[in-house]
């Protein structure tokens, strides 16, 4: 809460997907998991496309992106090097492996600390991508960590307070480098738990609701915002706080700009839900459903919220298919 406290904070913002495969393509390129294949894995993936690090190393940016897992996992080294980083750093890259946590890859703590350290020997201007590791199950703590951080009603709550005190640690190391001032970072889930582990649909909003924060002390005035933001709307507003003004593609929209209804989008077992500050609303790329028997608060969705959903989804789709994912001269 404390760094939330002097940060850009967006309190309604939602995940575009429920994995981590998905999430990654969201954030890092704006390309929402809206089929029933993940992009990373797709045919599409071979197909250019735009990405934070593609549109920042065409101004000289050096990029990386840091992943304490294995290599390979889940397609995110194939994906960097598309995407256009220049470096993947993964276990195989780590010093220490007595900081292999036996199910994931590297604990966050040491990871961070050592991200941090690699930080410091990049070039400027730079931009890195850092994917931690502890907060996912079965949520493996060192003895010493679990008794640190224990207590709550949910199993991963401990891991949640560990990765708090890491990020905690990873700044009061960052904060004492020449580059931390003139720095944005950015902050938020790939993704929300399975708790139950039960695999069940996950049709609400909370489902999918995820924190978000934008931090650069030098230039951004602390506020919590509540305006519904996404995934696929952090690329555009990142370029947008620092002040990018050539073309670009996106799916999303920067959530600084009111050019677009704010709504988040998510695609779950063939059916579509829009989110926004009126609720939910369900849509299954041809009718919107009736009600189930259970719904007792139903509230059908105005039009103008399925016709914004139907845009994106026609949008999405259309761009995916005609291989136009970059933006033209």
């Amino acid at each position: 809460d404390s760094l939330m406290d002097r940060s850009l904070t967006f309190t309604h913002a939602f995940a575009n997907g429920r994995r981590s495969i998905d999430g990654i393509p969201a954030i890092l390129a704006a390309l929402p998991e809206w089929m029933d294949e993940a992009f990373i894995t797709s045919t599409y993936a071979q197909t250019p496309f735009t990405s934070i690090a593609s549109v920042l190393r065409g101004k000289g940016y050096a990029t990386s992106f840091y992943h304490g897992g294995r290599n390979g996992t889940m397609g995110f080294e194939g994906f960097s090097k598309s995407a256009g980083f220049q470096r993947y750093v993964g276990l195989n890259e780590y010093p220490d492996p007595a900081d292999n946590d036996g199910s994931w890859g590297i604990w966050d703590k040491p990871f961070l600390q050592f991200f941090a350290a690699e930080m410091e020997k990049e070039r400027a201007p730079f931009l890195s991508c850092v994917f931690t590791l502890s907060s996912h199950h079965p949520y493996h703590l060192l003895p010493e960590d679990e008794a640190r951080f224990a207590g709550g009603t949910q199993r991963i709550q401990p891991s949640l307070r560990y990765t708090d005190d890491a990020l905690r640690q990873f700044f009061a190391k960052a904060s004492s480098m020449p580059w931390y001032s003139n720095t944005l970072f950015v902050i938020t889930a790939d993704h929300t738990a399975d708790l139950e582990r039960d695999g069940q649909p996950n049709t609400e909003a909370i489902d999918h609701w995820v924190p978000l924060l934008y931090f650069m002390p030098a230039a951004i005035a602390p506020q919590n915002n509540d305006r519904v933001t996404q995934h696929i709307d952090i690329l555009p507003t990142i370029l947008d706080i620092i002040g990018y003004r050539d073309r670009f593609f996106s799916i999303g929209s920067s959530a600084l700009r009111a050019e677009r209804r704010p709504l988040a989008l998510v695609y779950n077992t063939g059916m579509y839900m829009g989110i926004d500050s009126t609720g939910v609303a369900y849509f299954d790329g041809k009718e919107v459903p009736a009600p189930a028997p259970d719904m007792t608060n139903y509230r059908p969705p105005d039009a103008m919220k399925i016709a914004t959903m139907k845009a994106a989804i026609q949008q999405f789709s259309g761009n995916l298919l005609r291989g136009k994912l970059v933006a033209e001269p």
